[in-house]
């Protein structure tokens, strides 16, 4: 949820920063929450905050620092992991002579992975059966998840659940709808009608595109124009490929192919405003 915005944010400092230190800010993300919920007075996340749970120890021992050092392990531990195996894959270890330490190294990192997983699925089949200790490193520090009011029967409210329930499903339509709908054809519709109900022309008609000579093809033209504060050279926005439409305007074709195809019927002549339907190569005889 957070991940989106923090990108959004660290885009506008420097492009590409946010692709090179994404495992930092996913990490930052994280540490932070965890912070917040987990390693507050809360001692839960939000969500099993909700739930009416709470993190306690097995034996009724000092919970503090077992929080702190939980969160140490899943988050840095984490990412420390992921570095050193980055590192060992980028620089060729496993590729090394298989006496040499490097490989050795390699191999060592290797078994461990495949243990950590085998200890975790075990873990999730006892978890299946006994209902404590979701993951290896709760079972180690022995934290388990128990309700933080036993006399309360449920924290969350009937409304609250619906309510989840209606924008979970709304969510899920948007996910499915978004992909059938043309952004670019959908704005010029939306474009035009409202022209069409304010009793103004399709489109506004740029006087200097209006003018242009014959030859130079008024989309380079415009994309050029909207890049650039200068004066667009027209040399460079000279028809490639000319083709001609219905209403006698020239355009190169990969320009008005590729207007058609994203606007459909919504795609209009950016000299007189007349929809384009249909093109035609252009002959000089």
């Amino acid at each position: 949820m957070l991940r989106e915005p923090v990108t959004k944010a660290l885009s506008l400092l420097k492009p590409g920063l946010i692709d090179t230190y994404r495992l930092e800010v996913d990490t930052l993300i994280r540490a932070l929450l965890f912070w917040l919920s987990v390693g507050s007075h809360r001692r839960a996340t939000y969500g099993q905050a909700l739930q009416n749970l709470t993190y306690k120890t097995s034996n009724n021992g000092r919970l503090g620092w077992r929080i702190h050092l939980f969160g140490i392990v899943s988050i840095g531990g984490g990412y420390l992991w992921t570095q050193i195996t980055k590192r060992m894959s980028y620089d060729g270890w496993a590729d090394a002579p298989r006496k040499s330490l490097r490989n050795r190294l390699w191999r060592l990192a290797s078994w461990m992975e495949r243990m950590s997983r085998l200890a975790a699925l075990a873990n999730l089949l006892a978890f299946f059966s006994a209902g404590q200790y979701k993951s290896v490193v709760e079972r180690l520090l022995g934290l388990r998840l128990v309700n933080a009011r036993p006399q309360l029967s449920h924290s969350v409210s009937f409304e609250f659940l619906n309510r989840q329930l209606v924008w979970h499903a709304f969510t899920e339509f948007v996910m499915f709808a978004l992909p059938l709908v043309n952004p670019a054809r959908a704005r010029a519709w939306v474009v035009r009608s409202t022209r069409s109900l304010l009793r103004l022309p399709q489109i506004s008609i740029d006087p200097k595109v209006a003018e242009l000579p014959g030859n130079v093809c008024a989309i380079c033209y415009t994309n050029a124009d909207k890049q650039t504060d200068t004066q667009v050279d027209l040399e460079s926005c000279v028809c490639a490929n000319p083709y001609i439409t219905e209403c006698g305007h020239r355009f190169c074709y990969v320009c008005v192919k590729t207007q058609m195809m994203a606007e459909g019927d919504e795609f209009v002549c950016l000299r007189c405003g007349c929809r384009v339907t249909s093109i035609c190569a252009y002959s000089e005889t």
